[in-house]
């Protein structure tokens, strides 16, 4: 019995390593759909009307409508947004600042007051919980966007990190795209990011269903390795302590 304990301890270590290592690697590989709504546009410079026409853009990605009653916008102790009604799903929400003019052929979904600022703010959206659901850093500056052409600063995929330059392009025209699907430069290229990170591209307009059928058929080959390989150790376990007379 001496010496049956060190193995069978050694075995049951070894089979809990390896399952928690698969399960990180599953959960990282889905931790893309478990943010829904992010900042997806960002009108800091105005409109080529007024410059203090500025507005904020959210989408949700989800596959249903959400909530976002006692959610929050904030920036830099500045703006304290409360939101109100819900977000459709895969639809838009916009924030007009002032007044329902920033976007007049567009009914803004709430109405913010301050000042967005040229020089750049961090902000970050908060859900009913006072969860940070997303953030984009930019108090050293807008990452995109004009100021003299008034194009806009929009959000190249979903599932990236706002805070990271590369998460950003400027709109391909003037006034951006309010509650429209961003219009991108290099459709194809963030399509086979978007694929080979595993996430969604709302914002590629091209041949989206056959992305989104490949994303699917890799989660549905994880899930499947998970399976398998939780069923081997649990196999290989048994039958180590069969073996050992146990």
């Amino acid at each position: 019995m001496g010496k049956r304990q060190p193995i069978l301890f050694d075995l049951i270590l070894f089979s809990f390593f390896l399952f928690f290592c698969l399960f990180f690697l599953f959960s990282k590989c889905l931790a893309s759909e478990e943010r829904k709504v992010e900042i997806n546009e960002i009108a800091w410079m105005g409109t080529e009307k007024s410059a203090n026409d500025e507005w904020i853009e959210l989408y949700n990605n989800a596959n249903y409508g959400i909530s976002l009653n006692s959610w929050s916008l904030k920036a830099q102790d500045s703006i304290n947004i409360e939101l109100t009604g819900t977000i459709p799903a895969k639809g838009f929400y916009i924030l007009e600042r002032t007044d329902d003019q920033s976007l007049p052929e567009i009914p803004a979904d709430i109405i913010f007051k301050g000042p967005l600022s040229n020089k750049g703010k961090k902000l970050g959206l908060y859900d009913g919980n006072g969860v940070l659901v997303d953030e984009v850093d930019c108090s050293g500056g807008w990452f995109k966007g004009d100021n003299s052409s008034k194009q806009t600063m929009e959000r190249i995929s979903f599932g990236k990190d706002g805070s990271s330059a590369d998460s950003w392009q400027t709109s391909a025209f003037a006034g951006g795209t309010p509650k429209k699907e961003n219009g991108l430069i290099e459709k194809q290229e963030y399509a086979e990011q978007a694929i080979a990170a595993n996430s969604p591209d709302y914002s590629f307009d091209g041949n989206i269903d056959a992305a989104r059928k490949t994303i699917g058929l890799k989660k549905q080959g994880f899930s499947f390795l998970y399976s398998f390989f939780s069923g081997i150790i649990i196999v290989f376990l048994k039958r180590s302590l069969n073996n050992q007379g146990y």
